[in-house]
């Protein structure tokens, strides 16, 4: 009713001023006032994009100054007069007027500014895959109009800005692969238009921030290979847009949360690689999206659940290096879609499900380093599209059956360590596309059939630690495409036959431990390829071909026990690339050849126990990178080379039971990294006083060693020595002063030298001792009673030197003590009663010195003693009791003293010596 009204009033109105001068003017002038005020609205519309369009410009060249664009890759039109969605990279939105820019992988560098994050317009800013550096700015959350911001692959620093917080349009944040680190700040659950969230590779620490459960649109959440902490929050699991969950690498601790279920749409997890506990959830079985699952490298514990049969759609699950426990449901076995399973590293048992049969989709199954045990099913042989399989280190065992060889997909088949037994199937032989064979460690038995030969893509083939017998498989011999070959602790006989020639490829060869006999083919030296040659401990012969030396990137070389005999061949030092070589305990003899010298990339020879002849050459001085030189147990003769002293890098030298003779060169102490020095049963005529310069010696053993000469006082400067073994030489003079520096010494042996003078008091300092040993000297003056501070010396040994006064009392202070000889010296005085704290020794030698007074009683608590040997002395008074009650007594030597015995105890006197109690004389 009132729109009837309002017309007929407008009509009314019309009719009688529509045609007035008056209204026709006015209409004119408030038409011209619209049109005024448009062209206002348009200029000011026009300022304001210029100004914006200036800000642009402005903040994009400082963008390009600041990030080094006169290197950029690509730069067209900027800094030009052009319009700036022309300049390379830059784009804008006609349709909202927004900028984005794109400068990813362009050779942008230097450190990002603010100026770019004030531009109102800005809405992509992709700088990813440069070289930017230094901390995002904090004026960050200025950018309100961002949506996607990519800053992932550069070297940024420091903390997110907690304005990051402000960017509410923001759909995008990708900060991966940098080297940000601080805490994830909680205002990041301010983005409430978020969707993909990734900050991996970086070093941001802390709990991760429940905030993040306000990310309602979340799909994507990669936070992977940082340093978080603390538990996943359950704020996670109400993200019901989830796809994925990538935090694997972290230190997450805690248990996983309880209820998944609200995730719908979660197609990837990923925590692997953190420090998660508890058992693996039951409701994850409901998350009925999922495809990948990956938990290995945590703590989790329990049995695997059963649920996780419900995931259809699952393509792989990796729980391995857990604490798993219980069986492997066959449950697992029956998802239509997985292709992978890893269950390595668990406490997994029991045997393997019937339900394996059904497992159409697996091309990969890791079982290895678990406690499975069990035959190996003839159902899992029908997996004919499984190419890798691994069951290392269980507990399976049994014959492999013949079905194995419809396994035809395999690429990789390891069984290592596990008990399977039986020979190897002629089947095994249909498996031509295996690359790796791993069957080490087992107890197959028998030879190896002939068909292996048919695997003719076979690249690694690991036998070692069996029980197979029989010829060299020359079936073998036709798998041309072998790099590694192990057959090494096996019963393999037979020579070596000349078709290995055929490995051309081969770069490592093991056939250590088994019975070949015969000589090594001169074939061998076509494994140009070859960088490890193992042929130690055979029943091996004759000559070493010279052909060895054409194999120019050998590495390693192990010929060790073995019977080769003959000269080593020079042609073997053209083998350039040689760094270790083991020929001892064979029979090679002859000199070593002049150009031994040419192994200039020799770090350890090992030459012992051979025939070897002649002295050392000359040109090993040029051995510069040798570290060990063994010629232990040879023939050898003659003085040592000085050029010995410019082998500089001699970290352990042994000439040990050799015929070496004339002085010790003294470019000797030239050997600053000598370790280990070890040469008894030699001749040499002296030691140098240059041998004090080696000051990182650890051990001297020269014992039988030298004809003469001096000990050298430079001995007291071998501050690293641990084992000073000089014994049965002639060596003369007095022990250094010194030696009571060298406090790290374990061993010292002087024992049968002409050594003369008193034993120096700085010996007490020497708490590390375990073995002192000075016997058979002409030592003279008292015993120190500093040595009663050596609380680690188990054995003493002081006998047969000149030695006068007293037994010290300090002495009852070594509690280690097992061994003690102070025989035949001049030692006077009574026995020392506070020696019965002596609860270790064993053994007790005090005869031919002018002890008297009584064997005290205290020493009826040395339980242990074996020999007590006081014959020869002067001692009196009773023969205390208890000595004839030691409950694991040897000898009780007591003649030739002044003791009383009891008839009883006269009686003890038998023929086994154990008892040897008469003469005693009468004072």
């Amino acid at each position: 009713m009132k729109q009837v009204v309002s017309f007929i009033l407008l009509f009314v109105f019309s009719i009688c001023y529509g045609n007035d001068p008056l209204v026709a003017q006015t209409r004119k002038e408030r038409q011209k006032g619209k049109e005024k005020k448009i062209v206002r609205e348009q200029a000011v519309d026009l300022l304001l994009k210029e100004q914006q369009v200036a800000a642009e410009r402005a903040a994009l060249k400082e963008l390009y100054w600041v990030l080094g664009g006169e290197d950029w890759r690509a730069k067209e039109n900027w800094l030009s007069d052009r319009p700036v969605e022309e300049w390379y990279g830059v784009k804008r939105n006609y349709d909202n007027g927004k900028l984005s820019i794109y400068l990813g992988a362009n050779g942008l560098k230097g450190v990002l500014s603010g100026a770019i994050f004030r531009l109102k317009t800005l809405e992509v800013l992709n700088l990813c895959n440069n070289e930017i550096t230094g901390s995002m700015p904090t004026d960050i959350g200025e950018c309100t109009a961002l949506r996607q911001l990519s800053l992932n692959g550069n070297r940024l620093t420091g903390e997110i800005p907690v304005g990051i917080g402000k960017l509410e349009n923001l759909v995008t944040l990708d900060l991966s692969r940098n080297q940000l680190s601080g805490e994830i700040p909680e205002e990041i659950g301010g983005l409430k238009q978020l969707k993909y969230l990734r900050m991996g590779t970086n070093r941001l620490t802390g709990d991760i921030p429940a905030a993040i459960g306000n990310l309602s649109l979340l799909e994507c959440a990669d936070i992977s290979s940082n340093l978080l902490t603390g538990k996943i929050p359950d704020e996670l699991m109400f993200l019901e847009n989830l796809e994925e969950i990538n935090m694997f690498g972290n230190r997450l601790r805690g248990e996983l949360p309880a209820d998944w279920s609200r995730l719908k749409k979660l197609r990837n997890l990923s925590l692997g690689q953190n420090r998660i506990d508890g058992e693996i959830p039951a409701s994850l079985g409901s998350v009925k999206t999922l495809r990948n699952i990956s938990l290995d490298n945590n703590l989790l514990r329990g049995v695997i659940p059963t649920t996780l049969g419900h995931l259809k759609e699952l393509l792989a699950l990796v729980l391995s290096n857990n604490r798993l426990t219980g069986a492997i449901p066959g449950v697992l076995f029956t998802l239509p879609k997985l292709y992978r399973l890893e269950l390595s590293d668990n406490v997994l048992s029991g045997s393997l499900p019937a339900e394996i049969k059904e497992a159409v989709s697996f091309t990969s199954l890791d079982l290895s380093n678990n406690r499975l045990s069990g035959p190996l099913l003839p159902e899992l042989c029908e997996l004919a599209q499984l190419n890798y399989l691994s069951l290392r280190n269980n507990r399976f065992s049994g014959p492999l059956p013949a079905e194995i060889g419809k396994m035809t997909g395999l690429n990789l088949l390891d069984l290592t360590s596990n008990r399977f037994s039986g020979p190897l199937p002629e089947e095994m032989g249909r498996l031509i596309h295996l690359r790796s064979l791993l069957l080490s460690e087992n107890e197959f038995s028998g030879e190896l059939p002939e068909t292996l030969g048919n695997l003719v893509d076979l690249r690694n083939f690991y036998l070692k630690t069996n029980r197979l017998s029989g010829p060299f498989p020359v079936a073998l011999t036709k798998l041309v495409k072998l790099e590694y070959l192990n057959l090494s602790f096996n019963n393999f006989s037979g020579t070596i036959p000349a078709e290995i020639g055929n490995w051309e490829e081969l770069k490592h060869l093991y056939l250590w431990k088994n019975q070949f006999s015969g000589s090594i083919p001169p074939s061998i030296g076509k494994l140009r390829n070859l960088t490890e040659l193992s042929l130690g401990e055979n029943r091996l012969s004759g000559e070493l071909p010279k052909e060895l030396g054409q194999l120019e990137n050998l590495v390693r070389l192990f010929l060790n026990n073995n019977t080769f005999t003959g000269k080593l061949p020079a042609e073997m030092t053209r083998m350039r690339s040689l760094n270790f070589l083991n020929l001892q305990n064979n029979r090679l003899a002859g000199n070593l050849p002049d150009e031994i010298g040419d192994w200039e990339s020799l770090v350890e020879l090992y030459l012992a126990n051979n025939e070897i002849t002649g002295t050392l050459p000359a040109s090993i001085g040029r051995m510069k990178r040798l570290k060990t030189l063994d010629v232990f147990g040879n023939r050898m003769s003659g003085v040592l080379p000085p050029e010995l002293g410019d082998m500089e890098g001699l970290e352990r030298l042994y000439l040990t039971n050799n015929h070496f003779n004339g002085a010790l060169p003294p470019e000797i102490g030239n050997l600053r990294r000598l370790r280990i020095l070890a040469m008894p049963n030699n001749e040499f005529s002296s030691l140098p006083e240059e041998i004090g310069n080696i000051e990182s010696l650890e051990e001297l053993n020269a014992s039988n060693a030298f004809t003469g000469g001096v000990l050298p006082a430079s001995i007291g400067n071998l501050r690293n020595l641990r084992l000073l073994l000089l014994g049965n030489n002639k060596l003369s003079g007095e022990i250094p002063a010194g030696i009571g520096e060298l406090t790290l010494l374990e061993r010292m042996d002087l024992s049968m030298n002409k050594l003369s003078g008193e034993i120096p008091a700085g010996i007490g300092y020497l708490d590390k001792l375990t073995v002192l040993a000075l016997l058979g000297n002409n030592l003279t003056g008292t015993i120190p009673a500093e040595i009663g501070n050596m609380r680690s010396l188990n054995i003493l040994y002081l006998g047969r030197n000149m030695l006068e006064g007293e037994l010290p009392a300090e002495l009852g202070w070594l509690s280690e003590l097992e061994m003690l000889d102070v025989g035949v010296n001049k030692l006077t005085g009574t026995l020392p009663a506070e020696w019965g704290e002596l609860r270790k020794l064993k053994k007790m030698a005090l005869f031919a010195n002018k002890f008297s007074g009584e064997i005290p009683d205290e020493w009826a608590g040395m339980k242990r003693l074996e020999d007590v040997l006081v014959q020869n002395n002067e001692l009196t008074g009773k023969v205390p009791d208890f000595l004839f009650h030691l409950p694991a007594l040897k000898r009780l030597w007591l003649g030739n003293n002044f003791l009383e015995l009891t008839e009883e105890q006269k009686e003890l006197t038998g023929k086994d010596r154990r008892y040897l109690l008469l003469p005693q004389g009468e004072k």
